[in-house]
């Protein structure tokens, strides 16, 4: 495979109906041996709750596969924690947010018009997506200027089934506390 979803925690500040999780048997998950893959995708929980960890796990990442694969894999971060974006954008090559309340919608206007004011110094072949959820969508002022996001609109999906061209794994003890 070329790709590999990491699970690096189980923990999360939302507790949502339709979570992905709520149909994994962690405890089951591989756990990652190598990380010779051509994109890796940081999930969780909320990775996010652990920066310390999530900076030098993508650090350490990007180290090996330079030096031990001799590729440069693209590193992306899925998150929900649209306020912490500005200080840990630089270390993926790409970010994937979702916002999951309208409590989110505010952190994630802030975050934009940061990175839109640093985005020559913060974006340079950066990829962002932003995954909106109908209820969410409408509260995102109109004339919200979003040209540095992917939009994808999204809908719940029961069990969330892995795509095929994926691997599923997780770090060997999954982070619990800060």
């Amino acid at each position: 495979m070329e790709k590999l979803r990491l699970l690096v925690t189980t923990k999360c500040p939302n507790k949502c109906p339709m979570c992905c999780n709520n149909s994994w048997d962690f405890s089951k998950l591989p756990v990652v041996e190598h990380f010779n893959y051509k994109e890796i995708m940081i999930t969780g929980g909320e990775p996010l709750l652990f920066p310390e960890k999530l900076a030098n796990l993508a650090e350490s990442i990007k180290t090996v596969q330079k030096l031990a694969y001799g590729n440069k894999g693209k590193l992306f971060l899925y998150t929900a924690l649209a306020d912490m974006l500005p200080n840990y954008i630089r270390y993926f090559d790409g970010v994937v947010y979702t916002p999951h309340s309208v409590n989110d919608v505010h952190s994630l206007l802030e975050a934009n018009n940061f990175l839109l004011d640093y985005k020559d110094e913060l974006m340079e072949s950066k990829s962002l997506r932003l995954n909106l959820f109908p209820d969410i969508k409408k509260h995102i002022p109109d004339n919200t200027d979003l040209s540095l996001w992917k939009v994808k609109d999204m809908q719940w999906i029961k069990d969330c089934p892995v795509p095929a061209d994926e691997e599923f794994k997780r770090v060997a003890e999954l982070w619990e506390v800060e």
